[in-house]
């Protein structure tokens, strides 16, 4: 999947997903003169955070711009990242594609309830007592840290050269 067909969406979408991890953003203008951040660029960057992550949506996003401690033009953009789930399914006796609200299979009549699967069987190639399950994303995963990230390299220099200055300026009068 490209970048680019990652979608964002403000506020809760139409659609069903999966969450993955909440994603904290920010950008700022580098210097006095430069321009502030845009709704694109902070858009950008989502993306870029959701497909490290393996989305394909991020949901629920929030900007804020105003000043930070090492800019006067700032930007934060919060979202949820996400996986669409498709509105079909295979059915899980005949394998063909059908809605995932569908009640009943169009093309076996199996009785699907509407709940997007039927009573989960096990494959005849699957050992009784020995079901291989793929963990999922898990309330645990989303408390976890955001996964934060910056457009400003030069923090770190802006902090250690305050720190430096501090320290010069009480050596001076210490001295």
């Amino acid at each position: 999947m490209r970048i680019e067909d990652i979608e964002i969406h403000v506020g809760k979408p139409e659609f069903e997903y999966e969450p993955i991890r909440r994603l904290e953003a920010k950008c700022e203008a580098t210097m006095a003169f430069s321009p502030a951040p845009t709704v694109d660029e902070m858009n950008g960057k989502l993306r870029a955070m959701a497909a490290k992550v393996g989305a394909n949506a991020v949901v629920e996003v929030t900007y804020h711009s105003g000043v930070s401690m090492t800019s006067w033009k700032s930007m934060k953009g919060t979202g949820l990242a996400v996986r669409k789930l498709s509105d079909e399914m295979a059915c899980p006796v005949c394998a063909e594609m059908i809605k995932r609200a569908a009640q009943k299979c169009r093309f076996c009549g199996t009785d699907t309830n509407g709940q997007g699967a039927t009573e989960p069987r096990p494959s005849p190639f699957e050992e009784p007592g020995h079901l291989i399950v793929k963990p999922g994303p898990t309330a645990s995963h989303l408390s976890t840290e955001p996964l934060k990230e910056t457009n400003n390299p030069q923090t770190w220099l802006i902090v250690g050269g305050g720190i430096f200055l501090l320290l010069t300026l009480l050596g001076l009068l210490a001295g």
